[in-house]
Formats: C-alpha cells, structure tokens, sequence
C-alpha cells in the first residue's frame, strides 16, 4: 500500500467542485398551529440534505388560567413545560410514500434521555433556544412558573429552535442523504396536547390550558458537488444492484401499568438494540404538580426545577423494584436489586455513561431518580467506542419476539401509566429508479 507525505494530504483530501449552503423551507399549509395539530415539510427535492444541520424554528405562546370555581375565582400557578420538544407527541418521516418512522409518545422519550444524559453544560447551554426558561426570572432564574390570580389566563410566549431529533432524523447513517435517489421526503409533526402545562395549588377540573405556534419555519444544509465523481459512483453501484444502506435507529412504544407485575409488548426488528421504561401517574394530563407521585428532592436549584415541571413529564418508580426485562424466556439482566443505586448503575452503564466522568443528568441523588426522574434502560446491542453502526442486537424476525417489562412491589400510588420503548436499528435500502426497501 502506498504511503503518501503528510505534507500532501491537503492535495489529497480536496473535495473539487463542492459546494454547501443553508435553506429555509415554509411548512405546508397554514403557518400557524395548535395544539394536536399535525405540521408537514418536504424535504429539497433532487439535493443531498445534511440532516444534522436539521431545525425547526417557532415561537410558541403556552396559555393557563386557574379557572373559575363556585363561589369565585381559584388561585394557582401555571407550570409551563420546560423544553421546546414538549410540543412533539408524533414524529414520521415518510420516503416515496413509504412510512419509515412512526414515532409515538416522542416527547416522552425525548426527555427521558435527557434526564440521563444532560450534562450540566448542556443544560445550560440548551437555556438560550431550547427551553422555556431565561436569567434573571422567578424560580432560580426560570421562568416556568407563572401565577393565575383569581383565574386569569395567564401567557408565556418563547421562541424555540429544535436542533436535535430522535429516530431517522438524528441518528442516519450517513447523514447525508441524497433525495434523488429517494423521491419526496416528508416529515409530519403531530403537536402534543395541551395536557403538557401543568397547574399546582389549584382544582385542575376548572383548569383551562392551550398553546399555539407561530412564525414557523425549518432549515437545512444543502450540498453539491460538481465535479461528477459522486454521480458516476453511485450510479455505477446502483447498476451493479448493489444497494445503498442506510441504517438509524427506530423506537415503537408501548403503554401499561406496572402494577400489575409486568407490562407485555411484542418486537419484530432486525436488532433489537435497547429496551427503555418509565412511570408517571395515570392523571398526569391532570394532576397538581406538587400532588401524587411528584415530589420535591434534591438542592435548592433541583427542588425549583421539579417543582416546576407538569406531571406529564415527572417519571417515577412508584414504590416498585426488582425491575428486569424478559425477552422470550431470557432475562435481561438475569438479577435483580432492591436498591435504587443498582438501577441507576445499570441505566448508565446501558447508555455508556457508566464511569465516564464527563457524562451528566439531571438526576442529582437516588431519591430526585426514584420520585422525579426514573428512567430504567437494558442494553441488548454491542456497544462501541466510536461511531460505528453494528447490527448486534436481539434478531427478532421471524416470530415476534414476547416480551415483558417486570417489577415487584405495591405500588404507592394507583393506577399509574408505564411506558415501555423499544430501541431497534432498521435500515433503509436504496436501489436503482426509486425502488426502496425497509427493513425495521
């Protein structure tokens, strides 16, 4: 193999004729939605679109009143939801008509990995276009808690930006993807509903919520390269009927109550990578922030945050333990533990956080995990050090796999919901004229 200087590595690694800009594209139909809405975009036709540079800009106005009660207005604070990806409750992507994602409870698994995963600079850093919060206000320098005197519909309107997606959008392999080859790429957003504002000190039965966004648009990075190369090369492969794969990470979702001793759900993927669980009280588009199964841990600064934060997104054990996933008649993992500090181990150690000292969460003691932030995770797959896309988890096509969440223990407050994610690598395969394949 020939070795060239590295003095001539500049000369080497040129790209000729390439080209890279910026494009904002208007969603279709009207500019302006509310909640449980859907929000469509087409991707730019016949171009190679850089999805990592993917983001939706909007200004949301989220509106909350105590309401009135017999006898006279009620008193509470308004909890609005704390980061921009609250307003997402469905994300699909659909390819020449094909559906390739169908993300449901997005918003949910959106926020339990950043409650595991968030470093403290990211927090921080995500306050500027992500997050409902800004210096300098009430509640340690947020703004999520707003009061509603006497009923008065009370408003906070912020302009977010949402740079960072699950599924296809975020994690496809590579990540440039040429829509020539595709057909017509669209990407439909169901909007939340208005359940993610949440209310402490007053009736929610008299409680009135909404939100609505406006000045909406998203952008994008194009790229071409003139030179011909790029072409030539794949059309050479897509004549010799050597697809084009591209691998991205799906998740299908599943509600139960854990109560109950396990929550069941079937699987048919090609690699079942990661399983996912979380809590939250069956009234959570209803309850009193500050009641149930929310409670308040932790420093000063954390006990603002989870004070502030609506029931939707507050997830916790809820009195259980023992937790382990069972797929077929394995285990995973084949012990279990009595101790929250065995879970929150386990979980780390699934997201490859484990012992890595520059990895972070909101979680800031076992109890603020146990009440507030109980995400549970098992990883199936083979974990690597760098970026590198493996299909190494569970094959289980064929026969749907059976699979179960399971916990022991009552549970301390009744009739909670558990959701169940499954974290699989799907691929999809590119061939000549248009012709795709998915294969989940």
């Amino acid at each position: 193999m020939a070795v060239y200087p590295r003095n001539l590595s500049n000369f080497l690694n040129r790209l000729s004729g390439y080209n890279k800009n910026s494009i904002k594209m208007n969603v279709l139909g009207s500019g302006t939605a509310n909640n449980g809405d859907v929000i469509q975009i087409d991707l730019p036709s016949n171009s190679i679109v850089d999805l990592s540079s993917l983001a939706w800009s909007f200004q949301v106005a989220y509106t909350g009143a105590a309401g009135t009660a017999a006898g006279g207005g009620v008193t509470g604070n308004v909890c609005f939801p704390l980061n921009a990806e609250s307003v997402i409750s469905r994300l699909a992507v659909e390819v020449n008509g094909q559906t390739l994602v169908n993300l449901t409870n997005y918003n949910a698994l959106y926020h339990a990995l950043l409650y595991m995963t968030a470093t403290e600079d990211y927090q921080l850093q995500r306050r500027v276009t992500q997050t409902n919060t800004q210096a300098g206000g009430a509640q340690n320098g947020t703004t999520l808690e707003a009061a509603s005197a006497n009923g008065a519909a009370v408003t906070n309107t912020r302009t977010h930006v949402i740079d960072t997606w699950l599924g296809f959008l975020g994690s496809a392999k590579p990540n440039f993807i040429d829509t020539s080859l595709l057909g017509n790429v669209r990407i439909s957003i169901t909007l939340a509903g208005a359940d993610i504002i949440g209310l402490e000190g007053a009736a929610t039965s008299v409680f009135s919520r909404s939100y609505a966004i406006t000045s909406q648009h998203f952008s994008c990075d194009v790229i071409s390269i003139a030179d011909g190369i790029y072409d030539s090369m794949v059309d050479q492969m897509l004549a010799q009927g050597a697809p084009i794969e591209i691998p991205f990470k799906n998740y299908f979702s599943f509600t139960g109550d854990i109560a109950n001793g396990s929550v069941p759900f079937n699987v048919a993927s090609q690699s079942l990578d990661r399983l996912w669980a979380m809590n939250r009280a069956a009234t959570h588009n209803t309850a009193d922030v500050a009641a149930g199964m929310v409670a308040v841990a932790g420093s000063q600064a954390n006990v603002d945050l989870i004070r502030n934060t609506p029931a939707f997104f507050t997830f916790t054990s809820n009195g259980h333990e023992n937790y382990h996933f069972q797929v077929n008649n394995t285990l995973y993992p084949q012990w279990t533990s009595t101790r929250s500090a065995d879970w929150w181990q386990h979980t780390k150690l699934a997201l490859g956080d484990q012992g890595n000292m520059l990895a972070g969460s909101h979680v800031v003691d076992t109890t603020s995990y146990t009440d507030n932030y109980f995400v549970y995770v098992c990883q199936l797959e083979h974990r690597t050090d760098g970026d590198e896309r493996f299909l190494s988890g569970i094959d289980t096509r064929g026969s749907s796999a059976q699979c179960y969440f399971k916990a022991t223990g009552a549970a301390t407050v009744a009739g909670a919901q558990t959701i169940v994610f499954a974290e699989c690598t799907s691929s999809l395969r590119i061939f000549a004229n248009k012709v795709l394949e998915i294969v989940m």
